[in-house]
């Protein structure tokens, strides 16, 4: 389930185990702080096939741990394990996508009013 307003998602994963991942501000700056780049860049990276597995493992660690969750790089390595490769890539897509897509909505409500 995902609410774009509050940024949040839930992440699923094999053997039944799923977090609350959130992309709100304050995740979107550790991002591109840990990873050294803006979020369109990183967002570019994944489409142009050049997300790094440890990039794809940042994004993962940091919106997790924003959506309340006290979880190790560790742990992720081992969901991601869990998930696989392309499925990793599909789910650090979507959050991306959920980072990007919540400014747009906001402007879009404030708009509205």
């Amino acid at each position: 389930m995902t609410n774009l307003l509050k940024a949040e998602t839930t992440l699923k994963f094999p053997n039944d185990v799923s977090y609350k991942a959130k992309m709100s501000l304050d995740t979107i700056m550790g991002i591109e702080s840990a990873l050294g780049t803006s979020i369109l860049k990183v967002a570019n990276k994944l489409s142009t096939g050049e997300l790094s597995l440890m990039e794809i493992i940042t994004i993962m660690t940091l919106s997790i741990r924003a959506g309340g969750n006290d979880i190790k790089d560790s742990d992720v390595k081992k969901l991601v394990s869990d998930l696989g490769l392309i499925e990793s890539i599909k789910t650090a897509g979507d959050l991306l996508t959920l980072a990007l897509d919540t400014g747009e909505k906001e402007d879009e409500k404030k708009s509205e009013s």
